[in-house]
């Protein structure tokens, strides 16, 4: 067995199963869609229980953890994965694609923002209801997850908060590619304008990157019930 298995292993066992249950109860099913998202970003509490640490800029058990890289993400999925409750929930956890990303957050909506359960499209103008941003860049922090409005799927601070990892890979102009060696990040965040946290747009960085702006988002495949 590969030393890497065997640590990844080691890991698993020391995760609390009500940690694991609670990620599992948090998974929303995507209405006409065979995947289901997170509630709520990763929290630096989901984070240190699954790592063993808190890397986080802005400490805070129920802000969403950031300063965590692509790598960092895919790190954490290998470990989750690995633990007998998410294995017993038939859920496969992973991170959304950019596409998977973008439709959960519109939740139905065709305009710049996300819809409500009300039927109310978000505008620039009623943003403040659904996102933590700042037009004053980089002033600020991040946020306790779940305190704005949900869109009409249920899920909190897609447009803000901390920006969010996926798993689509681009070449250096942005366009996808499998082998590219970027990695996309979609959403707005605590330090960004109204127009970064619109529901279309996009930013690439290198797998490797660490920003107290970034975070991530679970996506998860598999237990349609």
């Amino acid at each position: 067995m590969a030393q890497q298995e065997i640590v990844a292993k080691k890991e698993a066992v020391s995760v609390d199963p009500a940690v694991v249950e609670g990620i599992v109860a948090s998974m929303v099913p995507i209405p006409g869609q065979d995947y289901r998202m997170g509630r709520f970003p990763v929290t630096q509490a989901q984070w240190e229980a699954v790592m063993g640490g808190n890397p986080s800029e802005f400490k805070g058990a129920d802000r969403p953890v950031e300063m965590v890289s692509w790598d960092d993400c895919r790190a954490f999925l290998e470990t989750l994965n690995a633990t007998a409750t998410a294995k017993a929930s038939g859920l496969a956890f992973r991170l959304p694609e950019e596409d998977e990303w973008e439709f959960a957050c519109r939740a139905g909506s065709k305009g710049m923002y996300c819809r409500l359960s009300d039927g109310t499209e978000i505008t620039e103008d009623t943003l403040g209801e659904v996102a933590w941003f700042d037009e004053d860049v980089f002033r600020g922090s991040t946020h306790p997850v779940g305190q704005k409005k949900p869109n009409a799927f249920g899920l909190y601070d897609m447009h803000g908060n901390v920006s969010e990892w996926t798993n689509t890979a681009v070449d250096e102009e942005g366009a996808v590619d499998a082998g590219g060696k970027a990695r996309v990040d979609r959403g707005g965040g605590w330090g960004g304008s109204a127009k970064a946290c619109q529901s279309s747009n996009r930013r690439w960085f290198a797998p490797s990157l660490r920003s107290d702006l970034l975070g991530f988002r679970l996506c998860a495949s598999g237990r349609a019930d």
